[in-house]
């Protein structure tokens, strides 16, 4: 084989397995690590002399009409061109899609491996003008199903045709093989590929695992906030020159974030190497979906060639991109599921004899989760108390639980990897147990264990022991903490706040004139509320500088940038005086003063008047005394307003006769006060 690819590569054992089955027309499952080889298992056939003329049908989900998969699918085609000297070709848009020229060269035999979307491969031209095709049924050689996870991942919801991909096979002639390539397969994703890709019970199970021997693990906690992107500064510690930043994948899945780390590892370097930042030449660049073609394509180039140094990318610099001396992979934040860190991952150190490091850093609130207390739940079903069941807690209780979520996630080592090391300690403490069926594949299990990360991936993905050439994982080794500690935050100074005076309207009006100069949006956020900056500005006295101004405005006109210079050009025009302060305010008395509760008698509580004429007190019982409410100066007890929602009043009845009961209130408490004066006075005049 390595004579007719010309290539000084020997096929490894697991590779000769996977086209020895292929060549005996048996399905196959392969589940071997991300840059292990196994798209040598696609074209190794072609080797034999008994596939001259074949052609390899390749489903990828990379082959769509997306843009970046188109460019994912170019590099694929170059990878089988140049690795392997065979002629492919991409069904996709680019290419003319289901075009009659298209399918006749396929069918005719003029290219030995054929990439396909599963969409594009189930459509009815292609199902009709190709796999349906007498000619094409006897040059076909096999279907090799690439990144076969997906099939589960996808097929449920995202991209449906990829769990109806066995229904190929009715299609094509009996016999002909399906391999399955995967770098990921736990159990319940494993077991669920084999039943939609309908593999019999002879199927060639090729198993080497995914363990990457030469790529260490690092998982550590996210220590500052997270908007200030302070702990990725170890990417770039102790850059001096262009060339000492190793080559680096930031795994970002907002595309918004990835901008952000950009800017932030951009201000963290020395002021010649800033100046770089411009244009293709700058070390750090992002890769995404919202990019045009032409610049991916120009970036990747570069990134392979090593003028950029660092992409910041989605998964559009995922799967199908063959780079192989990427020296750094971090996955910012937790990914979806185990399977999709390990991919990523993956990325690293992909050439022979390379070394490189994987880095997870996670949100402090996933290690206060309690797998247990998951299990258990889950366990139970939802047999548990209904929603409206459900005790309310107390203040002491939450503050238990508070504590006991903080506990808990310290002993699962939320805290190591900080600067200074001082909380590096390893707690001997139980690693969950595995969920098979749990969502994220083991991902929290992974994160929160004490013992070998690797062991954990051993459990998940049925791996033999693993035999790292390099220092193991942060549990097993922890000074790989020391390559990966977070940078100080950056100190924010604390505004004081702005004092307000007296509103002067001869600034308010210039300000309100102003505002009709320029658009309506620009000032909605400032228009309506009194405690808007916008109102600050009559009261506040003179506002000397653009500094001052932007202080008043605290960040909340997002405008400010576009209009500021306006908005100040304005209020520098006007002669405003000094601040006038506000008066103080003035406390009201109070009338009615509660002064005993219940008495011993068994009589309501009672409260004293305070009669603003004559200084003479009396008490009176609680329930005669008028109490300011809603409806008037009384309020209907809480036990009547129960009595009459349950006895199943319509909510205008209610009313009417709250109503009615306030009215009534009303006029006895007139009453008893007039009474209560007449006694008054005549005690007095006696």
């Amino acid at each position: 084989m390595s004579a007719k690819f010309q290539t000084p590569y020997r096929a490894r054992e697991y590779q000769i397995k996977g086209i020895e089955a292929q060549l005996q027309m048996r399905d196959i499952l392969v589940h071997a690590g991300t840059g292990m080889g196994k798209t040598t298992i696609a074209a190794g056939p072609h080797a034999h002399p008994s596939s001259a003329g074949k052609v390899t049908l390749m489903i990828s989900p990379l082959i769509a009409l997306h843009d970046e998969q188109k460019l994912t699918s170019k590099l694929q085609v170059e990878t089988f061109r140049d690795e392997f000297k065979l002629k492919a070709t991409a069904v996709n848009s680019s290419n003319g899609g289901c075009k009659m020229e298209v399918l006749q060269e396929i069918v005719q035999g003029e290219h030995q491996i054929v990439l396909i979307s599963p969409e594009m491969a189930l459509s009815r031209r292609f199902i009709r003008e190709v796999l349906r095709n007498a000619e094409f049924g006897r040059r076909v050689l096999s279907v090799v199903v690439d990144e076969a996870h997906v099939v589960s991942h996808w097929g449920a919801s995202f991209r449906k045709k990829y769990g109806t991909l066995g229904m190929i096979r009715a299609f094509l002639p009996r016999g002909t093989p399906v391999v399955a390539l995967s770098a990921t397969l736990p159990a319940r994703i494993r077991n669920d590929v084999l039943s939609k890709l309908q593999f019999g019970q002879d199927y060639a199970n090729i198993d080497v695992g995914n363990d990457r021997p030469n790529v260490s693990i690092v998982v550590r906690g996210i220590h500052h906030p997270l908007n200030t992107y302070a702990d990725l500064d170890f990417i770039v510690r102790g850059i001096r020159t262009k060339a000492d930043i190793k080559k680096t994948f930031i795994y970002a899945d907002n595309i918004a974030t990835g901008v952000e780390i950009i800017d932030h590892l951009t201000s963290l370097l020395l002021p010649e190497l800033r100046d770089t930042v411009q244009g293709y030449d700058a070390p750090f660049r992002p890769y995404n979906a919202a990019l045009s073609k032409e610049y991916r394509t120009r970036a990747m180039q570069l990134f392979k060639e090593g003028a950029i140094r660092i992409l910041v990318c989605t998964d559009a610099a995922g799967m199908g991109c063959n780079i192989p001396d990427i020296d750094v992979v971090v996955q910012w934040k937790l990914p979806a599921s185990m399977s999709l860190f390990v991919q990523r991952a993956g990325r690293a150190a992909r050439a022979s004899g390379r070394t490189g490091v994987a880095i997870l850093l996670v949100e402090p609130s996933a290690y206060g989760i309690d797998l247990a207390e998951v299990v258990a739940a889950k366990v139970q079903g939802g047999k548990g108390k209904k929603k409206g069941d459900k005790e309310k807690e107390t203040a002491a209780e939450k503050r238990e639980k508070a504590k006991r979520k903080k506990e808990y996630a310290k002993m699962r080592g939320v805290q190591r990897g900080a600067a200074g090391g001082r909380h590096d300690t390893i707690f001997a403490v139980e690693t969950p147990m595995l969920d098979p069926e749990a969502q994220d594949e083991g991902l929290l299990v992974f994160v929160q264990t004490t013992k070998c990360r690797r062991a954990v991936l051993t459990e998940i993905y049925d791996n033999k022991t693993a035999q790292p050439v390099v220092p193991c994982c942060d549990i097993c080794d922890p000074q790989l903490l020391d390559k990966t500690r977070p940078g100080k935050p950056p100190v924010v100074a604390r505004q004081s706040a702005v004092k307000r005076g007296e509103i002067n309207t001869d600034v308010r009006t210039a300000l309100h004139q102003w505002r009709g100069t320029i658009p309506l949006p620009c000032t909605r956020r400032l228009r309506f509320c009194a405690t808007r900056p916008w109102h600050s500005f009559p009261s506040v006295g003179p506002i000397d500088s653009r500094d001052h101004l932007e202080t008043i405005l605290a960040g909340q006109w997002a405008w400010c940038g576009d209009y500021g210079e306006e908005l100040y050009g304005c209020i520098a025009e006007l002669a405003i005086p000094p601040m006038v302060p506000l008066p103080p305010k003035k406390r009201a008395k109070r009338t009615v003063v509660e002064v005993a509760a219940e008495g011993d008698d068994g009589l309501p509580p009672k409260r004293r008047h305070v009669n603003p004429g004559p200084q003479i007190t009396a008490e009176v019982p609680l329930t005669s005394v008028p109490v300011a409410s809603g409806y008037g100066t009384s309020a209907v007890p809480t036990a009547t307003r129960q009595t009459r929602k349950k006895a199943g009043l319509s909510k205008e009845e209610r009313e009417r006769l709250n109503r009615e009961a306030f009215a009534a209130e009303d006029a006895a408490a007139q009453a008893r006060t007039a009474a209560l004066f007449s006694r008054t006075r005549t005690s007095g005049s006696s």
